[in-house]
């Protein structure tokens, strides 16, 4: 296993982005061989790299507890917000679609605390958990392959972002975040996508201001709000395109801020070890054909 930083283990709390993992297992999967049904008929290959991806991770950073954050729909309050928003995403693969619901229904069969909630992205439960979390004073990291959750960096809490390659990661936490992505704290990463914007999420931000620019902008300004505060010591070149563009900016910076106040019962997740027998996760494997994942869970359980 690399990182680019020290690899930190024994986090009170681990938060997996599950969709993250299943779009990544799937598709990685998906290239070396077309996916087909499996003897019940179903599409798995999706569930097991997750399964995968989610042993290693467990084995590689030792969390005390663990719970997994998804997606509940398509439409979330940031559409209301901006209807263009996420509007590019092409319709997922025919044998990748029901493997959303699949992986819902495997996490919870194998006791794993599982949340979602409609009007909200994954993003928004990750982002409320951790901050309880940290609140509490619990070491906390979140699996993802998105760099978003960055902006969620705290003292208590790191980011963990899955690199290409198997058991490839990037633990960033506050002290490494300013060399690996270039701002000095972590609300600055919502500062950044404002004004840079975000193609693969139809974020418009500030046209023909990319991302040297908008770093240019930050070190000397700090944030958006004493950036238009103090517009007029901005180059003149770059004035008129923020003036011009400002409802866009702060439009945008509304759509990348990831919500950290939902209200859901985590106590379970953040307080009570995960620790399923093996019935429950040979039935669990069982009604998925994917029996062959056992013996490695099982390893696990036997770890201490």
């Amino acid at each position: 296993m690399k990182t680019d930083q020290q690899t930190n283990t024994g986090y009170d709390v681990m938060i997996v982005d599950s969709f993250a993992l299943l779009f990544r297992g799937y598709f990685a999967s998906a290239a070396m061989r077309t996916p087909e049904p499996n003897r019940l008929g179903q599409y798995t290959n999706g569930l097991q790299q997750f399964l995968r991806y989610l042993l290693d991770a467990m084995t590689t950073f030792s969390p005390k507890h663990i719970c997994c954050a998804f997606d509940a729909g398509s439409k979330t309050f940031r559409n209301e917000m901006y209807d263009g928003y996420k509007s590019n995403r092409p319709e997922p693969p025919e044998a990748l679609r029901p493997q959303f619901e699949g992986l819902w229904e495997l996490t919870r069969g194998m006791g794993l605390p599982s949340y979602r909630m409609t009007d909200y992205e994954a993003d928004d439960l990750i982002g409320s958990i951790a901050a309880k979390a940290s609140a509490q004073g619990l070491r906390t990291a979140i699996l993802t392959g998105d760099g978003d959750s960055l902006q969620l960096i705290d003292a208590n809490t790191d980011v963990i972002l899955m690199k290409k390659g198997f058991s490839q990661y990037a633990v960033v936490n506050e002290t490494g975040l300013q060399e690996y992505k270039g701002v000095r704290r972590p609300g600055q990463i919502v500062d950044l996508k404002a004004l840079m914007g975000d193609a693969s999420d139809m974020i418009p931000g500030c046209p023909k201001i990319g991302e040297k620019t908008a770093l240019l902008l930050l070190n000397q300004f700090d944030n958006i709000d004493q950036l238009y505060a103090r517009i007029e010591e901005v180059p003149a070149r770059w004035q008129s395109l923020l003036r011009e563009h400002q409802d866009k900016v702060l439009m945008s910076y509304s759509l990348a801020s990831i919500c950290t106040t939902i209200d859901v019962e985590m106590e379970s997740a953040l307080h009570e070890p995960w620790s399923p027998n093996r019935e429950q996760l040979q039935e669990t494997f069982e009604q998925w054909a994917m029996e062959k994942a056992a013996p490695a869970w099982g390893k696990w359980l036997d770890r201490e």
